[in-house]
């Protein structure tokens, strides 16, 4: 792969992971600034997210077409605006199983980060971070599947921490890439 190549490809990407977790933030931000929004609000508001972070992926995907890309992007892309989609089209349901749909959406996402993380770990020094975001999405997914109980309330501040630290994480990610993208004979790696 050429220098200038890598430098564009590296950039990209790390634009993308800015950007999503810029949103991740964001959604996390509102989520505590309305407490007392409706639960049909916050399905909305899911929804919202869901699809602006699986057609940001997708995006970024199909502008790699021509180079390598990873296949794993392109699945969690399509696995968050499909979740994103049900929050649409079914938002009475997905209020009643809020807790199961944002669950099982964090489950997919996280493993295919995971696997992510796993591809690039040879090319990209900051593959841990992908590993990081990947366990953390895994885990709070796997906690909303088995113990939907605890509420509304709490889910809300669990929905926000989760997507506050999961937005700092790809933004960690999208800088490393971009530092990567400017100086491309350095190896990124904090370890």
């Amino acid at each position: 792969m050429s220098d200038v190549l890598a430098q564009q490809l590296f950039k990209g990407s790390g634009t993308a992971l800015i950007v999503r977790g810029i949103a991740a933030i964001l959604f996390g931000i509102l989520v505590v600034v309305w407490p007392g929004v409706s639960l049909l609000a916050l399905v909305i508001l899911f929804g919202i997210y869901a699809v602006f972070d699986g057609v940001t992926n997708i995006v970024h995907y199909v502008r790699r077409m021509r180079r390598r890309s990873a296949v794993w992007q392109l699945v969690g892309g399509i696995i968050s605006v499909l979740a994103g989609l049900v929050a649409f089209i079914w938002p009475g349901t997905t209020a009643l199983s809020l807790a199961l749909v944002i669950g099982v959406w964090a489950v997919i996402l996280g493993i295919s980060q995971m696997a992510l993380a796993f591809e690039t770990r040879k090319t990209v020094g900051l593959w841990w971070l992908w590993l990081i975001t990947g366990i953390v999405t895994t885990l709070f997914g796997l906690f909303l599947v088995f113990f939907p109980g605890p509420g509304i309330l709490s889910l809300l501040g669990l929905l926000s921490s989760f997507a506050v630290l999961f937005g700092i994480l790809l933004i960690a990610s999208g800088v490393g890439l971009r530092r990567l993208g400017e100086n491309p004979n350095t190896r990124l790696s904090m370890g």
